[in-house]
């Protein structure tokens, strides 16, 4: 049995001369913000952190609690359920006191209590009675499992004899009929095997296996003998009675679990190290395959090293230094956003994925890891539909008739080519969604885009279906007669970055053909979808208006006005953003909406019958607020940029973590609009959110602007005045350019003096150097 004694123990904590407390009073970012350090364990809502591979995936809070799932196709596997899923216990044998190390349910008055949130990792760190626990978590690279590392050390002057209990839970409690349950000690395996061994089951991970590398004491499998019928977890049966677990398998339990009991003798500055896994497994031979793999010499230190060197490996393909006072923002860029990203290119909104969601995530990633994206623009090509639209999620499949989806394929193509120079990308054959019919990725473009250009409405607008990226309107164009402003506006983009790819590629009669479509849009939209000073949000299957003057809620919407910047349909784009300011702006950010829906409407959706506040009725959605801050740079305007970025952020100093309630290091999807009155600035919900994509975008392509295209690396920075001066490494297409911007006359915009090497550069736009070199590049706005 592989059991680590290490004696002495140096237990002296972090110097706090190395932590920055730029996030409020929950914790600090490490020097270089690569992992936060929560302290106050008990905030406003638990502190999420997502552990993932390509198919298995942990979400877990600050105490190491949350579920962990595989997904194969329709069927999720679960692991861990949401509660009562990883606990530990410590009991002192002499004076038979016990607490749960990485828990503290009675709130003690631990010496030492706090998380470090890493990339890819969690660990906990708890000193009482004399005794430190470190509990390390990590998902590796492959397998459906998660891995543990513990730490248990005598910090106190006198030996210690001490019983360790681990406790998992096990979701498989919770499918159907629990005649198929069992659990069962393992030799072999050296832990417990949980079985639901189910007829005509939709997966083959009917097993949950708990090893550890500690010698094994004795065990429990239920819940009904460890808790107790009528106990808890606070003060399981089990422990208050004393001695050891009963080591009794159970069967036909809905209560089954995994506890392992084990003890240690410890001298003063002792500790003791043991492994663990839980995971999901067809059978007890490939639950102990698992183990065996785990436990052998050096796999926990070679696995970690290799998780880290690979998110550091896209990390460093671009990194920007902004000013100490933006350190928060600095530590966005250059870290939690690229991870959150991460995160959506591969598990989307983790309870299902989205067509528009990954196609959004990857279009920022490609710049991170363009070798991945070209994968990912395939496989979701093929949930498009042979008439050009795609669905909108799948896993679990939604049939709803969301008609957005085409409007991201043609972004997310453009972006992987001006990215890499692989045009032949275009010439991948790519199948239809149920269809035998296989195509180029380039027909499946203009497919798309068809399917946008040649469905519209009454008023020559874009059919708005069963919604668009506002998922909520999903009630005002079932009829296939409503008309969405925001489609419209969203098709120009996508229409003209359509005809910019199709001129490189010597198709310019066609290119000229979508030309005329997409402005005889534009001429459309400005015809037909002006209120007199903002832009509508639509037309219902009843005609009626969306988003105007005359209706009683929602007269304005963000991102019609912002789109409208976007998409160049803006007549006087500035006046647009004075608007945005005067009207939708709050101290936690910019609304989707005003005013909110406050009686349900069948012509509009579900929107209208969300609380006030609440996701699209008129949240602060940071996703919109991340349209904003790209129009915002569009048109010049850096501190406007600048100051929906720092709302954006969870540094927000009117509506700090503590407040609002968001991890201090990830973005949240919303903020609960200002016209909830109960609970306005919370953020129920983050890490899962496509303003991770567009936040990252917006900062290194549009303020920094430093951004890919066709020709070369274009700069065309737009900056808060504050910025005097700010830097990027940017690799692409295996260059790396190091890249000063200079502000002395702190300019939002300004006439740009570009050196490359030293000698002044005609435009706007670096070539692509020959060969693979260094280049550096020195700005100046003047």
């Amino acid at each position: 049995m592989d059991l680590t004694v290490n004696t002495p123990l140096d237990v002296s904590s972090a110097d706090d001369s190395t932590l920055q407390s730029i996030s409020g009073a929950l914790g600090s970012f490490t020097e270089t913000g690569a992992s936060y350090l929560i302290r106050e364990m008990y905030p406003k809502r638990p502190l999420r952190n997502f552990l993932w591979n390509d198919d298995f995936i942990a979400n877990i809070d600050q105490f190491g609690n949350g579920p962990s799932w595989n997904r194969e196709g329709e069927f999720e596997s679960k692991l861990c359920p949401k509660e009562r899923g990883r606990l530990f216990y410590l009991r002192d044998l002499e004076s038979g006191e016990y607490w749960s190390p990485n828990r503290n349910f009675d709130r003690s008055g631990f010496d030492v209590f706090e998380t470090e949130v890493g990339l890819g990792w969690s660990k906990i760190v708890s000193e009482h009675r004399g005794i430190r626990f470190e509990w390390t978590i990590f998902v590796p690279r492959v397998g459906n499992r998660e891995c543990w590392k513990v730490v248990v050390s005598n910090t106190g002057d006198a030996p210690k004899e001490l019983d360790l209990f681990a406790y998992s839970g096990s979701a498989l409690n919770d499918l159907e009929h629990s005649a198929y349950n069992h659990a069962k000690f393992v030799d072999s395996l050296n832990g417990v095997l949980i079985s639901h061994n189910a007829y005509n089951f939709p997966s083959t991970l009917k097993h949950h296996y708990v090893a550890t590398t500690a010698e094994v004491r004795a065990y429990e499998t239920t819940n009904r003998r460890f808790v107790g019928v009528y106990g808890n977890l606070n003060k399981p049966d089990a422990l208050s009675r004393g001695g050891d677990l009963e080591s009794i398998d159970t069967s036909f339990d809905t209560d089954m679990t995994a506890i392992l009991q084990s003890r240690y003798s410890l001298k003063a500055g002792e500790s003791v190290e043991l492994r663990m896994v839980s995971g999901l497994a067809s059978g007890l031979d490939e639950a102990a395959r698992s183990a065996a793999e785990v436990f052998a010499d050096g796999w926990f230190e070679s696995e970690q090293a290799a998780i880290a060197a690979g998110i550091g490996r896209f990390a460093e393909r671009i990194e920007v230094s902004l000013p100490q006072e933006d350190k928060e923002a600095e530590f966005f860029t250059n870290v939690w956003l690229k991870q959150q990203i991460s995160l959506g290119k591969t598990w989307a909104r983790t309870y299902t994925r989205g067509f528009r969601d990954i196609m959004q995530d990857i279009t920022a990633f490609v710049s991170l890891e363009p070798e991945s994206v070209a994968e990912r623009i395939c496989y979701c090509l093929e949930r498009q539909r042979p008439c050009g639209n795609t669905l909108r999620q799948w896993e679990p499949i939604d049939l709803h008739p969301y008609r957005d989806g085409p409007a991201w394929i043609v972004p997310a193509v453009a972006g992987y080519i001006k990215e890499t120079g692989d045009f032949s990308i275009l010439e991948r054959q790519v199948t239809y969604y149920e269809s035998d019919e296989s195509a180029t990725v380039l027909d499946h473009c203009q497919r798309g885009m068809d399917f946008l250009l040649d469905h519209l409405g009454a008023h020559g607008l874009c059919l708005w279906g069963g919604g668009d990226w506002n998922d909520s309107l999903n009630g005002a164009g079932l009829q296939m007669k409503g008309e969405s402003v925001w489609l419209s506006q969203a098709t120009i983009v996508a229409t003209r970055m359509l005809c910019e790819l199709l001129e490189r590629i010597g198709s310019s009669d066609t290119a000229a053909q979508y030309a005329n479509k997409a402005d005889t849009l534009a001429v459309d939209l400005r015809a037909e979808a002006w209120d007199g000073d903002h832009f509508l949000c639509g037309f219902t299957d009843w005609g009626e208006k969306v988003g105007a003057r005359e209706n009683k809620y929602a007269q304005v919407f963000l991102n019609m006005q912002t789109w409208a910047i976007l998409s160049e349909v803006a007549e006087d784009p500035e006046a647009l953003s004075d608007l945005i300011e005067k009207e939708l702006n709050s101290d936690f950010g910019y609304v989707l909406n005003k005013p909110s829906f406050r009686e349900g409407d069948d012509h509009i959706g579900r929107v209208s019958y969300f609380e006030l506040g609440a996701y699209e009725n008129g949240s602060v959605y940071n996703h919109g607020g991340a349209f904003k801050l790209v129009a915002d740079c569009k048109i010049g305007r850096g501190q406007l940029a600048y100051e929906t970025l720092r709302k954006i952020l969870p540094g927000n100093p009117v509506n700090p973590p503590q407040v609002s309630g968001c991890e201090p290091y990830a973005v949240s999807n919303m903020y609960l609009g200002p016209e909830n009155d109960l609970r306005g600035g919370e953020a129920l919900m983050s890490w899962i959110t496509g303003t991770a994509g567009w936040l990252f975008r917006g900062v290194v392509e549009d303020m920094l602007g430093v951004r890919a295209e066709y020709d070369g690396l274009r700069i065309d920075p737009c900056l808060p005045p504050h910025w005097d001066g700010v830097s990027v490494r940017r690799e692409f297409r295996g260059s790396v350019f190091n890249i000063r911007i200079n502000n002395p006359d702190m300019l939002e915009k300004g006439t740009l003096e570009i050196r490359v090497d030293g000698a002044l550069l005609e435009g706007d736009v670096i070539p692509v150097p020959t060969t693979e070199s260094t280049v550096c590049v020195e700005v100046t706005l003047h």
